[in-house]
Formats: C-alpha cells, sequence, structure tokens
C-alpha cells in the first residue's frame, strides 16, 4: 500500500433520479448483475476545472496545493432515446473538489489529466454505490453497474500559458428522465 497522488477533499451529490421501468419482465430478473447494464451506453457528463477559491477560507497546508487543486464533475444517465434502459432509468450527477499531492512523482501525466482521470474514476465509485444502495429495496432490485476507469481521459488541448481553461466540458448532459 502507497500514498495516493490525490486526496479527495469533498463530494457533492449534485441530482439523482431513479424511476423503475414499467415492464414485468424484470420481476425475475438476478439483482445485482453487473454485466446488466454493460450493454447500455450510458450519457455522461464529464467536467474539471480548477479551483484556487477552495483555500480562500483557510490556509492550505502546502502553498502549492492551490493551483494543484480541481473541481471535477461527473454525471451518468440511462440513454433517453430508447426504451430497453434495465429495469430503471436513472439520472445522478455528483461533484468532488481533489487536489493533486505536490510531492508526487512527476511522470508523463500531467496534473490536470491526473485530475481529471482520478476524479472522474472516484466518482464513478461513489455514483455505483450509490445507485446500488439505492435500488437495494426497489421495485426490481438492486442494481450494480460495471466497474470502469477513466485513466485513459485526457484533458483537451488549448493554446496559453495554462493548460487546463476554467472549465472543460465533454459532453453535457442535456434535458432531464423525464424528456
Amino acid at each position: 500500500m502507497r500514498k495516493s497522488k490525490i486526496q479527495l477533499l469533498q463530494t457533492s451529490l449534485l441530482k439523482l433520479s431513479i424511476e423503475p421501468v414499467a415492464d414485468l419482465k424484470y420481476e425475475n430478473r438476478r439483482p445485482s448483475n453487473p454485466f446488466e447494464y454493460e450493454k447500455i451506453t450510458l450519457e455522461t457528463s464529464k467536467a474539471c476545472s480548477k479551483l484556487r477559491e477552495y483555500w480562500s477560507a483557510l490556509p492550505p497546508p502546502v502553498e502549492s496545493i492551490r493551483e494543484t487543486t480541481y473541481h471535477v464533475q461527473l454525471g451518468l444517465r440511462t440513454p433517453t432515446d430508447i426504451d430497453d434502459v434495465g429495469p430503471y432509468r436513472f439520472e445522478i450527477v455528483y461533484s468532488a473538489v481533489i487536489t493533486v499531492l505536490p510531492d508526487r512523482a512527476k511522470g508523463t501525466i500531467s496534473d490536470d489529466d491526473m485530475a481529471l482521470q482520478y476524479g472522474l474514476t472516484l466518482l464513478y465509485g461513489v455514483i455505483r454505490e450509490q445507485i446500488s444502495t439505492l435500488t437495494y429495496k426497489m421495485s426490481w432490485g438492486q442494481v450494480m453497474l460495471p466497474t470502469m476507469t477513466f485513466l485513459d481521459e485526457k484533458t483537451p488541448t488549448v493554446d496559453g500559458p495554462e493548460s487546463l481553461p476554467a472549465s472543460i466540458e465533454i459532453p453535457r448532459i442535456d434535458g432531464s428522465l423525464s424528456a
């Protein structure tokens, strides 16, 4: 075991909606099957931006952390344009504040990419657990999303002195579940 390259400072639930699908074919389904949603491409919303102002109310433990503190957001939603989406339609959005530690070994990955990759991976785990917990006692039984990683995500390249713009959104989830 070794110390992580990032620290998760806080998470926030921004949006949550889970609705059972009105279809009796789910009556005898096997709950907690992580392969059930593997066939469905979930709509995603991803965002990452520097969050220097996080440390305005209290001094950071190390001054250089101001430049490596990020706001990361992940949203997942079942597709709205198809009917067969599994036993539940859901939309869930979480955000996190993370910091890339200054004493990490600098390798081939930038602080921006590390914040995006590890932040999204941590948030996906939070979302996966939340959906599993909330559906446990719902009508069609517990849903377990497949395990995912975001370690291949890259921040877009931009011109200028900073590699990460104020906000990155790739792509945004529009509308709502009821749309």
